[in-house]
């Protein structure tokens, strides 16, 4: 899950006229950087105008947002969340209305829901485990996150491991795929035996794409949306992670450690069709595609971790 980053960049700051990267060949050899610090987990508002995304430019790791035709450094973000506890993974609901994200409270990651503009926070998990990760369902009626509750509740654990791996956390072996409603209730178990971290919803509703961690492989799998069926995307590659979907569900975008570290790949949903995008300086993670289908947004981590926006394959 790697989703505490606390080293600054020295990312290159882009240029209005050098604001995206092109598509013309890929994979892209050279990307120029769209924000610098520590700016990353950052996804895309409904309307493709703002990107929510988690910075410590005003002073810890706290909820920002950012207009996505800002053209610079992204020095007019704002910040919308406050006080001393780290924020991570926030995400807009698909009516804009509101952002689920995960703070961490007194070492536990907790899922909590706001208005867009960072007013009437609720969290919306209280009980044993870590939770982290939210994506929303097409009706902005559910969010879907990965949870250790029910391995903490059946094993009295859920506390963080500080086992390096490449990709994922030893607390990743115990995550589980559960919704939620956006008041806090209704919580239900989708999987068992943990290893599932990264998912979401496909556009239709029907699918959740994830990743799959067993032992020291990471792939990306497909399963229904309520949990059966699921199956191996990546084939043999052993170290794939942070996918996401295409907004008409036809593809999904997604890294995968190559001989440069993490670059970014796309597949149809069926894992056919693999194609790498990236093969620049630095490692790209944690992929969204703009909802227009024009742009691909990700986290570059060269010296620390910032953003970057290039133009999605046709």
């Amino acid at each position: 899950m790697a989703f505490f980053v606390r080293c600054l960049t020295v990312a290159v700051l882009s240029s209005a006229t050098s604001f995206f990267a092109t598509a013309q060949d890929f994979p892209l050899k050279k990307i120029p950087a769209f924000t610098y610090l520590v700016d990353y987990e950052a996804s895309w508002s409904p309307d493709g105008k703002k990107i929510v995304l988690i910075s410590n430019r005003h002073g810890g790791l706290k909820v920002h947002v950012l207009d996505a035709n800002d053209g610079g450094n992204g020095s007019t973000m704002q910040q919308i969340t406050t006080g001393a506890d780290e924020d991570d993974s926030p995400v807009w609901s698909p009516d804009g209305r509101k952002i689920a994200f995960v703070s961490i409270r007194s070492g536990v990651s907790h899922i909590l829901v706001m208005n867009a503009d960072g007013s009437d926070i609720r969290q919306l998990t209280n009980r044993p485990g870590q939770n982290i990760h939210p994506a929303w369902s097409t009706d902005s009626a559910l969010i879907l996150f990965n949870t250790t509750h029910f391995a903490a509740v059946a094993e009295s654990t859920g506390q963080m491991s500080g086992e390096h791996r490449i990709i994922g956390e030893k607390t990743d072996d115990d995550m589980d795929l559960a919704t939620v409603r956006p008041d806090g209730s209704d919580l239900t178990r989708i999987t068992h035996g943990g290893g599932y971290t990264y998912a979401s919803f496909s556009p239709d509703g029907r699918s959740i794409v994830h990743r799959r961690q067993q032992g020291e492989v990471s792939q990306v799998f497909l399963m229904n949306a309520d949990g059966s069926g699921d199956h191996n995307l990546s084939g043999t590659s052993n170290l794939d992670g942070w996918p996401s979907w295409s907004p008409n569900g036809k593809q999904i975008v997604f890294s995968r450690h190559s001989e440069n570290g993490f670059q970014i790949f796309v597949m149809n949903r069926d894992g056919s069709g693999v194609r790498q995008l990236t093969d620049a300086v630095g490692e790209y993670v944690n992929p969204r595609w703009s909802p227009n289908g024009t742009k691909i947004l990700c986290g570059r981590r060269l010296g620390g971790t910032s953003l970057v926006v290039f133009q999605a394959p046709n």
